[in-house]
């Protein structure tokens, strides 16, 4: 590219080269790990020059800076390229994030050679057939229309991270042991208040199951742990970091094994965590900060995991965990309290960010012995109020006509006598009276029991909706920023990049969709 330096006398950021030659440079300077800095367009120079977004490092005016970009265009590997010929091993790979990480993994990697499920069989269907209802699924409609053979790369590994071994048989074990060199461990028990024995089996012993079998396979490259960014909840500024766990994670183990553990006992034992779940996988980041041994280990934190923004489909959504319920019956009318504030901050990640991140991290993981930690959080770098969130949902809501008793509108208390008060005037009378109308036509009542249904969700995230946190991501943002424009393309996950006033509308529209079944 010859001497053609940053402080460029004849273009200064001028000509459309320069776009292309600020990337070349901020890649080959995320290549060695060295900062930069993108300079906002128009800014003001002591020299008199526009900088026109010039990717700046540390220079002197005047000083003429050369860099080698073309070796490092040569040398970068796409996502697709660094999954070329490997076999990875996928935990958890039924659920919401599992199932888009297996249709993103094999729909974006098509070089990629197997991709082994751990699997269970489920009310008396063998893993073979819950393969093939899965692959029926409407996300996996690209992959049958346009390359329908690779969906025979999805192997299903019967076995369970609850039980000895996995519950992997001895010729399955053979077969991971040998070929698998990714590891992704989605596998959770997302229940908020399972028995502590349970939630401990589930997501700490069941963490470190899936570790043991990594330490045996011959080619591991790499080991993704889909841990939650409210592990640390005592945490109000949430860093990219390893915490220290909220308990000894064999004293918690050793107690759980004891037969006369009560409810009293459990919740002792929380520390301070609103439920065992969250509890547990504080436990399990412990368990793979201290046992990944020699293994390339990643730990990846999404926060309340939403419907996907563009991968697989739009607006994908299959379950009511998370904030779909709670947004869902809010859009509808039918619930207008929460225990909160309208500035608390809602930390919403489509489904496909988090996806995209675990696939570009499993690629690019480098030989560190510490663990990294990838934070998939939006309340650090693209905030979204309460407040701002009720509009949106009442706007798409009256747009829609997607409300069943009055138009949606949604109230913030710190105290529960007005929850109750405001819950009994504005939802369970209006309900009451929906029913008695519905009798009248000779319709079976549903919006008493559909008042029963709110009040359990509302109670269950309430610890969640009466606080906000800033969950940090500046590792995860400068990962995308080190990706080629191609692959920042394929595999968006930076949270700056989300507009909420379009993505709840999509959100939305993915329920109505997906979960009510409308056209």
């Amino acid at each position: 590219m010859g001497h053609h330096g940053l402080s460029c006398q004849k273009g200064a950021g001028r000509f459309s080269r320069h776009a292309a030659l600020n990337d070349n440079i901020r890649r080959s300077l995320a290549t060695v790990n060295v900062p930069s800095l993108l300079e906002p367009t128009g800014i003001a120079r002591d020299d008199g020059k526009r900088p026109d977004g010039m990717t700046l490092i540390l220079w002197k005016m005047g000083r003429v800076v050369t860099m080698a970009t073309q070796k490092a265009e040569e040398t970068y590997k796409s996502i697709d390229q660094l999954y070329a010929g490997k076999s990875v091993f996928v935990t958890g790979g039924t659920g919401f994030l599992g199932k888009v990480f297996l249709e993103k993994l094999l729909y974006s990697c098509p070089n990629i050679d197997k991709i082994y499920v751990l699997m269970r069989e489920k009310n008396k269907w063998d893993t073979t057939e819950r393969i093939k209802q899965m692959l029926d699924l409407p996300m996996f409609q690209r992959l049958k229309r346009e390359r329908p053979d690779d969906l025979k790369k999805i192997i299903a590994i019967p076995g369970n991270v609850t039980s000895p071994n996995l519950g992997i048989s001895e010729e399955n074990k053979i077969v991971l042991i040998k070929k698998v060199s990714h590891v992704f461990h989605f596998a959770a028990n997302i229940k908020f208040n399972e028995p502590l024995r349970v939630a401990v089996n589930d997501n700490v012993e069941g963490t470190r199951r899936v570790l043991n079998l990594c330490h045996l396979m011959k080619n591991i490259e790499v080991f993704v742990y889909v841990s939650t960014a409210f592990s640390n909840t005592d945490q109000k500024v949430l860093e990219e970091v390893v915490y220290p766990p909220p308990a000894s994670v064999e004293d918690v183990i050793r107690l759980t094994e004891q037969d006369d553990l009560n409810e009293e006992q459990s919740n002792k034992l929380l520390c301070g965590r609103p439920n065992t779940y969250t509890f547990a996988k504080a436990l399990a980041e412990a368990v793979v900060n201290e046992e990944h041994g020699n293994i390339p280990t990643i730990i990846v934190r999404p926060s309340i995991v939403s419907a996907s923004i563009n991968d697989p489909l739009m607006g994908w959504v299959d379950n009511w965990f998370g904030a779909t319920a709670l947004m869902a019956t809010i859009a509808k009318g039918v619930n207008r309290i929460l225990i909160s504030k309208s500035s608390n901050v809602v930390d919403l990640i489509p489904v496909d960010y988090v996806s995209n991140l675990t696939v570009v991290a499993g690629a690019k993981c480098n030989k560190s012995k510490e663990v990294i930690v990838y934070n998939c959080c939006t309340s650090a770098a693209n905030p979204l109020t309460m407040g701002e969130l009720s509009v949106l949902i009442t706007e798409d809501s009256i747009k829609n006509n997607f409300s069943e008793i009055m138009k949606p509108s949604l109230m913030y208390t710190q105290y529960e006598w007005l929850l109750k008060i405001i819950t009994l005037f504005m939802q369970t009378i209006p309900a009451f009276v929906a029913d008695c109308w519905l009798r009248l036509a000779g319709k079976p009542p549903r919006f008493m029991k559909m008042q029963t249904r709110i009040s359990l969700v509302r109670d269950t995230l309430q610890y969640f909706t009466s606080r906000s946190w800033e969950m940090k991501c500046d590792r995860t943002r400068a990962l995308f920023a080190s990706l080629s424009v191609t692959d920042r393309l394929e595999f968006p996950f930076d949270p700056t990049n989300i507009t909420w006033s379009k993505y709840i509308p999509i959100y939305f529209m993915g329920i109505r969709k997906f979960m009510y079944k409308q056209d």
